[in-house]
């Protein structure tokens, strides 16, 4: 592997993940808007404090997991295995953004925000980062970490933990991750095996992956759905798009009852789950606009 001396924004664009960190920054703009649909400075600089505490949650993963980034062709050559960015450098960066994070939301929020906030990144670097060293299971408790970003902008638009509608999107979004990390997690097998990462693989065949992976799928469009029951998207008009919708996210997947998933087909599913679940929140925000 060549070494790079120095760093460029760009590297600093790929520690970051921003490319990944933003859309997790908009399911805490969504948690906000259907608590309170009113565009202001607040919603925003929530946006930000969850954007900054995702990037942070990154760049300290990426440094507890050097060793491994190390072992996998497809990671070897991120900013800090390949050198371009020293581990002090990295370490810097990520209580920088930590503290920035937690500052944003404790002003833009209140106390509750910005506690939920630094559970969510104890989360994932504490529970998460280390149980996929041990088990291939360990989207589940991931998951978790995923679906936490819509309470931090209900509560610091002034809702409570336990309100019904945040409970049933942040329900939704847990349930969607597990699909698409299995889809990622099976392109990625043979990487995760030659770091010694527990696999699916190790545990199924690709036929039953294949068949979990659109049980989940049925189960994530089931609970998009709920949103509707309950009435937490009311516009019929909003309700009819995301009915449409969820019968053909079903019927683009349900090949995979009768085919197996592969390297070359996890993208083209993992892709058309994301808009799903992207559609989804663009109709939530979009339905209370309307």
């Amino acid at each position: 592997m060549t070494i790079k001396e120095g760093n460029t924004f760009k590297d600093w664009i790929q520690l970051s993940k921003i490319n990944i960190m933003i859309p997790v920054s908009l399911t805490g703009f969504t948690g906000y808007f259907v608590f309170d649909p009113h565009l202001s400075a607040k919603i925003f600089f929530t946006t930000l404090g969850i954007l900054l505490l995702a990037i942070s949650a990154s760049v300290l993963n990426q440094i507890q997991e050097v060793d491994l980034d190390n072992k996998m062709s497809r990671t070897q050559y991120r900013p800090i295995p390949a050198k371009r960015i020293r581990l002090p450098q990295a370490a810097t960066f990520c209580i920088f953004a930590l503290l920035s994070g937690m500052a944003v939301l404790y002003l833009a929020g209140n106390f509750m925000t910005a506690l939920i906030g630094l559970i969510t990144v104890l989360w994932y670097n504490g529970v998460y980062t280390y149980s996929k060293r041990i088990t291939a299971f360990a989207v589940v408790p991931g998951a978790v970490t995923g679906a936490l970003p819509p309470i931090i902008g209900w509560v610091a638009a002034g809702g409570g933990l336990w309100d019904k509608p945040i409970i049933f999107i942040v329900f939704l979004l847990f349930i969607g991750q597990i699909p698409h990390f299995w889809l990622v997690i099976m392109k990625y097998g043979e990487d995760y095996k030659q770091a010694g990462i527990p696999s699916l693989t190790d545990i199924f065949t690709l036929s039953q992956i294949s068949r979990l992976t659109f049980s989940w799928v049925v189960t994530s469009v089931v609970a998009a759905l709920f949103l509707c029951y309950f009435e937490i998207i009311k516009s019929h008009l909003i309700i009819a798009i995301l009915v449409a919708v969820s019968i053909y996210i079903i019927w683009r997947f349900i090949d995979l009852l009768t085919i197996e998933i592969n390297k070359n087909n996890c993208r083209k599913y993992s892709r058309e789950l994301d808009f799903y679940f992207l559609l989804v929140l663009l109709l939530l925000i979009t339905d209370r606009i309307i």
